[in-house]
């Protein structure tokens, strides 16, 4: 069975990360983080997104592939994304298309059973990459298998906490950990129950 896992930044504070993550001003320490993220996608094949930023990555990300001005990293992720299939969740939107995306789909009504269904369905492992509120909403309903969480030695200040709002406790298992140059934290945990 295909694994939803929850793969951002977040500083001290618990505030997600803005966008991917943080700037990291070495690039020898960026490279690194990058590396890590590009063995834990070539695992998947589907992007969660919620609305928010469904709609900030569908207007930043597709002109970064041919852009001058792109990195090398933005122009790689920027073909990746479009490669990937998407799922969007959203009780607002009515549509979603995606320029030179392969498969996008909305999940507007029993979220909990649209995404065990893709669960069922063959192919590789998705990945939320939507923002702070889809995650706490995907933990809430007990639908996310692994957490990837980059734990930023920053605090953000302001933002939506990424998994705050539970109404109990939830016990996780650490299954990974590792200390990148930069001073992030690499955590993989599951959920222990």
């Amino acid at each position: 069975m295909r694994k939803v896992i929850l793969l951002m930044g977040m500083g001290l504070d618990g505030v997600g990360a803005r966008g991917w993550s943080p700037p990291i001003a070495d690039e020898a320490a960026a490279s690194e983080l990058h590396e890590a993220m590009w063995k834990t996608l070539k695992w998947v094949d589907t992007f969660i997104f919620g609305r928010v930023n469904y709609e900030l990555w569908k207007k930043v990300w597709p002109p970064l592939a041919t852009s001058p001005s792109s990195s090398e990293f933005e122009k790689r992720f920027s073909r990746l994304t479009d490669a990937m299939k998407k799922v969007v969740v959203s009780s607002t939107l009515k549509s979603v298309d995606w320029p030179s995306s392969a498969e996008i789909s909305l999940v507007t009504e029993d979220v909990s059973k649209e995404i065990a269904e893709l669960k069922q369905q063959p192919g590789k492992d998705m990945v939320i990459v939507g923002g702070p509120k889809i995650a706490q909403t995907f933990t809430k309903l007990n639908l996310i298998d692994e957490y990837h969480i980059y734990l930023h030695p920053m605090l953000m200040g302001e933002g939506t906490t990424l998994l705050g709002g539970l109404p109990g406790t939830r016990r996780l298992q650490l299954t990974k950990a590792k200390v990148f140059k930069a001073g992030v934290v690499g955590l993989q945990l599951q959920p222990a129950d």
